[in-house]
């Protein structure tokens, strides 16, 4: 499920050299390695010697390669956008000329915060502090806890108002309980980026305020979801009624906040589901002295805005979420954080350009039929699932029937009535434009959904499966060499593009997706059988997965990692049959069909990390680390044995055929 925006600072992804040409590169091996032995390793080897995280980063993969085109094709269109005199170029090419602007940011200063800080400065009383809070959402910010707008889980045409945990400046909970020495220094290096934001932005006290601000976020991270429960989207689904909310959490005063937000006579309910969480939240407003809550304001709001302010808040931020969190130790260039920038607040208007310049028919017709085979190739798999009954069928079918498939990007693009943008005012920029997304998603409460827009822009690299719309979105920015080529090898298309597909497609018949209806309603339609059916049959996964190395002593957690484990091994098995029904193909390279089907799904996952940044994965990461999404549902997979010759047996990566893990085998 989409959650609200939240504005947050940008971390983007990285990107590497141009991109090649589409068949497996044997430069890409390492013929040392058997396949049987590790075929990460082997299909790979080459590669992730040849690359390096690149300075700035995290980690680097495959994602990261073609991303990096999309990258240079979008700055070169910011660049010429500027002084155009169509309206959506010129937007996006203002927001981003101020962004490279440096000279006129650092001259603003701290100047932006301004108006924020003195709102902050006027909660007095304990009777302020709700009011205050209200202020900050309504300008965009939001701050203690997340709210916006998305579609109701019961009736999805309809969009409703959502309030759902938040007010942490850390991605986890856990950092905030576990009592360990790594995350004990994690946290005192979060309470130092505390203190040093406070002294940027004016404190007289930064050193007290700041440890103010960690006793707020570690009383909210107490009552606050874990990452695993909030995964399942109807945790956050509960609709309430804004009488109720008063007499359960007074304090809030929502009828004031519905009413700071611009919806207060029109909405009579809400979704707020994580109650314990606000409870404390009441009160925290209640109890707490209104000078800790300004403090913990004030570092919210400049947390926020720190990416856009000038280099002593950036470098702040940086310490903090890149080298301490990531272990990057550079920063990214600044013309890739501003393109962030860009694609997070007028992504739709950069994408609506970017699909009329790169995404042409012939590209848009062959992907199409991808996607068509796949869909085709589920839906028999469906017809004969294993773990479902007679009537959980019949509903997987109408399911597999009604997805709703987005392809390329949309044919709109929102009007931004209001919006004025300057080249010399960066952060007032970003100021402007959250504040009319938030009136926007307020605009939309209560009304039927806008069908044609997306919740991506077309130049995104990524791809996802909304169950509570029982869509399927697939952007042009993902559909590019080597993942997808319509001239190319259909053995590598089927083996990148076509696993991806399918993995996101089984999402709508997995645990979760068995909760909501063809329509994207929530409506379980399995039966308790068909549920410990399922259970029985993937919970070997838990166990598999649990043996697998992360780093060091540090293994995957296999409860966290599950459903994407079982739509990893649904992709690669439901991809490499549709690729199967196409009929005979030839040999390439010396290389059989089947072989290069599964070298370009190995070469799909390919990726270096620092080894912070695979820490950080092992613990919030619901996907295994690279090696694993690829020898993992692999050593299930008996084509894959055949393919290359694998038997059982000592330094083999093929498990004993009576372990053996498959989606829809017998």
């Amino acid at each position: 499920m989409r959650l609200p925006f939240r504005l947050a600072p940008l971390l983007l992804i990285g990107l590497s050299a141009p991109l090649l040409a589409q068949l497996p590169d044997p430069r890409h091996f390492d013929t040392k390695t058997p396949a049987c032995a590790d075929f990460y390793q082997h299909a790979n080897g080459g590669w992730l010697q040849a690359n390096p995280v690149p300075t700035g980063f995290a980690s680097w993969g495959t994602f990261e390669e073609v991303g990096l085109h999309g990258l240079l094709q979008q700055r070169s269109m910011l660049e010429a956008a500027a002084g155009s005199e169509e309206p959506g170029l010129r937007l996006i090419g203002d927001l981003y000329a101020s962004g490279m602007n440096e000279a006129a940011v650092e001259a603003a200063g701290s100047a932006p915060l301004k108006p924020l800080m003195d709102r902050i400065a006027r909660i007095q009383k304990a009777r302020d502090v709700a009011p205050g809070i209200a202020d900050l959402h309504a300008r965009g910010i939001p701050v203690l806890f997340d709210f916006g707008a998305n579609d109701d889980l019961k009736n999805p045409a309809r969009r409703i108002a959502y309030a759902n945990q938040g007010g942490l400046g850390l991605s986890d909970r856990d950092y905030y309980l576990r009592d360990d020495a790594d995350t004990r220094l994690l946290l005192t290096a979060y309470q130092g980026y505390i203190e040093r934001l406070l002294t940027l932005s004016g404190s007289a006290n930064p050193a007290a305020e700041a440890d103010a601000v960690v006793k707020i976020e570690k009383r909210l991270a107490q009552v606050s979801l874990s990452l695993l429960q909030l995964r399942d989207p109807t945790a956050s689904y509960r609709v309430v009624t804004v009488k109720d909310l008063e007499k359960s959490y007074p304090a809030v005063q929502w009828r004031k906040f519905l009413k700071a937000q611009g919806i207060g006579n029109d909405v009579s309910s809400i979704s707020v589901a994580h109650t314990d969480f606000f409870r404390q939240a009441n009160e925290l407003i209640r109890t707490l002295p209104p000078e800790q809550w300004r403090a913990y304001l004030r570092f919210h709001v400049a947390h926020a805005l720190a990416p856009y302010l000038t280099s002593g808040y950036v470098q702040a931020h940086d310490a903090m979420y890149l080298r301490t969190l990531r272990g990057s130790q550079e920063p990214m260039p600044r013309w890739r954080r501003v393109l962030g920038t860009v694609d997070t607040l007028l992504g739709s208007v950069l994408g609506h350009h970017y699909l009329k310049v790169h995404f042409p028919p012939a590209s848009r017709d062959a992907a199409e039929g991808l996607v068509t085979q796949i869909r085709a190739t589920l839906r028999e798999k469906l017809e004969n699932a294993p773990w479902l009954g007679a009537q959980a069928r019949l509903a997987a079918l109408e399911k597999i029937d009604a997805v709703d498939i987005k392809l390329g990007g949309p044919d709109q693009v929102p009007v931004h009535d209001g919006v004025k943008l300057t080249s010399n005012n960066y952060a007032g920029n970003v100021l402007a434009l959250v504040g009319w997304m938030h009136r926007r998603q307020m605009a939309g409460i209560g009304k039927v959904r806008e069908e044609w827009q997306w919740p991506q822009p077309a130049h995104a690299v990524n791809v996802y499966y909304d169950p509570a719309r029982n869509q399927l979105v697939l952007p042009a920015g993902l559909m590019q060499p080597p993942i997808f080529d319509p001239a190319g090898d259909t053995a590598v298309n089927y083996g990148a593009l076509g696993s991806i597909v399918a993995h996101e497609l089984m999402r709508g018949f997995d645990a979760i997706g068995s909760r909501f209806d063809a329509q994207g309603r929530i409506a379980p339609w399995w039966q308790e059988a068909d549920t410990n059916a399922f259970t029985r049959r993937f919970q070997p996964l838990v166990a598999q997965y649990d043996a697998y190395p992360v780093l060091g002593q540090i293994k995957i957690r296999g409860h966290l990692t599950l459903g994407e484990n079982i739509a990893d091994l649904a992709g690669v098995e439901v991809a490499h049959a549709a690729f199967g029904a196409l009929g005979p193909q030839p040999d390439v390279a010396n290389l059989t069909a089947n072989q290069r089907y599964f070298l370009s799904y190995a070469n799909l996952w390919r990726r270096n990390y620092r080894d912070e940044e695979l820490q950080l994965r092992s613990q919030i990461d619901v996907h295994a680390p690279a090696k694993w999404r690829v020898n993992g549902p692999l050593s299930n997979l008996t084509p894959f044995a055949d393919a290359f010759k694998c038997k059982v047996g000592s330094g083999s990566m093929m498990r004993p055929e009576a372990k053996r893990v498959t989606v829809f085998g017998s």
